[in-house]
């Protein structure tokens, strides 16, 4: 299957010297044989080798060169706004995407006018054997330009949850989202506890509190976000129970009580660490849903394109001459 038109592919990376040379190949790997692609990697301002690693290769580089800036929102952001093909492909620096399913994917979203964006699964394959409709697609994902266009796209100020905010617009659009029920990359994972302290790092935990700040003037995305985060806002209700609880010291033994049964019952379901990982990360959650909510949001076409630089412009790489790797994305 070839098409006249290109596929864009965007790769969003952020110190990902350790993993961009797969996640390229597989880029290159999966569209060989299948279609033209323009590929733009997008970098957050790497300290690390990515951007020399990605130089060896056909693909185009631009960096968002000040930290104040460099959000997984931005870097979708400009990806789109300096791509032309369609559909569009989001790739994040440390996945390895399969030929299967994109191949799957491009003739699912080419299918139906309603369809505005299709993903998959990672690493694991799933239970089910049909597509399913979803609220938002994540990760690995493909996206009808005209879909984002009609929403506005990524909103690059989003810290973090860029995705899930684009997904609950695009359906709130009329759109349809549909997961596919196969793999469609293998991504790196992190360790469970320290992944909280690293997402708080990086400013990753003030996006609920954003999407919410954004939000406010929609009903039905204000609904949304909220059930997204109800896990947050019971554990705040309950810690604010604790609290009161101080001043009456049997009710106060018996939260604790509670408190110390409802932990263990997550370590036994999750591991220590996995547990532990969980509950920090909630806590994070639940101060970065005030500190995001802080402040109006700015509008997205505010953006400063203008000080995005460019490292590298590619060639559109020809589905004939794309070159494929040796494993499975063949």
């Amino acid at each position: 299957m070839t098409d006249t038109t290109p596929v864009s592919v965007v790769i969003v990376t952020y110190n990902e010297e350790e993993r961009i040379r797969d996640c390229i190949e597989s880029v290159l790997a999966a569209t060989h044989g299948l279609v033209d692609a323009e590929i733009v990697l997008v970098d957050s301002n790497s300290t690390d080798r990515t951007v020399d690693i990605a130089a060896e290769y056909p693909v185009t580089i631009v960096r968002i060169p000040d930290d104040e800036l460099t959000t997984p929102g931005a870097g979708r952001y400009i990806g789109t706004a300096t791509t032309d093909g369609d559909p569009i492909l989001f790739v994040d620096g440390d996945m390895v995407i399969k030929r299967p399913w994109l191949e799957r994917a491009l003739s699912t979203l080419a299918g139906r006018a309603d369809i505005g964006a299709v993903d998959g699964y990672l690493d694991t394959p799933p239970s089910e054997t049909t597509a399913i409709e979803v609220d938002a697609v994540r990760g690995v994902s493909l996206y009808s330009r005209d879909a984002l266009r009609s929403v506005g796209g990524f909103d690059p100020y989003l810290r973090s949850l860029e995705d899930i905010h684009l997904g609950y617009q695009l359906t709130g659009a009329g759109y349809t989202l549909v997961r596919l029920p196969e793999v469609a990359a293998e991504h790196t994972s992190r360790n469970s506890l320290s992944e909280p302290f690293r997402r708080l790092k990086r400013g990753y935990t003030v996006g609920s509190g954003q999407a919410l700040r954004r939000s406010i003037g929609s009903k039905r995305l204000l609904k949304k976000h909220l059930g997204r985060i109800r896990y947050r806002l019971a554990l705040a209700a309950w810690l604010c129970v604790g609290v009161g609880a101080v001043l009456f010291r049997p009710a106060f033994g018996l939260w604790l009580l509670l408190s110390v049964l409802a932990s263990g019952v997550l370590v036994h379901e999750r591991g220590l660490k996995g547990g532990a990982g969980f509950l920090i990360g909630k806590l994070f959650g639940l101060v970065g849903v005030v500190g995001g909510m802080v402040g109006a949001p700015e509008r997205p076409e505010s953006f400063p394109t203008e000080r995005v630089e460019t490292v590298q412009q590619g060639p559109i790489v020809p589905a004939a001459t794309a070159p494929v790797d040796d494993g499975e994305n063949t």
